[in-house]
């Protein structure tokens, strides 16, 4: 069962209605699953394979601060992890202006594949969501992949 809410609800935000913008893409990464999770659960590592983040540092245990520069305008934030499951679904939302959240899930589909979906809902980028969320999958792909021939 998927830890975000339904696709397109709308959300109130000091008592506007936003539309929110969602986006889910798949991929399968040829490692086994727990490396795979693993990797992904390497939160200050993001910005390796999803290129707006620009520097993520740790807060607490589910806190994290971020520089994300999506446009060429730097902006600075704090996202909280809401749910790991070890080697299943890492689930997380911004603290800060505007709203993201997202969550990644990993399904094995051999001991040496993973089926990755990330799924993520945001009141920004309406027009490139699908495209961006595509772009990090195939980004964390070959890094995980290229890492697996390395070792």
């Amino acid at each position: 069962m998927d830890a975000s809410p339904p696709d397109n609800l709308p959300q109130t935000m000091d008592s506007a209605t936003i539309e929110m913008n969602a986006a889910r893409q798949s991929v399968v990464v040829k490692a086994p699953v727990g490396q795979v999770y693993e990797r992904w659960s390497r939160v200050e590592d993001l910005p390796t394979f999803i290129t707006p983040l620009r520097n993520v540092q740790r807060i607490d245990d589910t806190h994290f601060s971020y520089i994300w520069r999506p446009n060429g305008s730097e902006q600075q934030g704090v996202f909280q992890i809401v749910l790991r499951i070890p080697s299943r679904r890492i689930a997380w939302r911004s603290m800060s202006d505007g709203f993201m959240s997202g969550v990644v899930s990993f399904e094995p589909r051999s001991d040496q594949e993973t089926e990755v979906t990330l799924k993520i809902r945001s009141i920004f980028d309406p027009p490139s969501l699908s495209r961006r969320v595509e772009e990090y999958l195939g980004n964390f792909k070959r890094l995980v992949e290229n890492q697996s021939e390395e070792s």
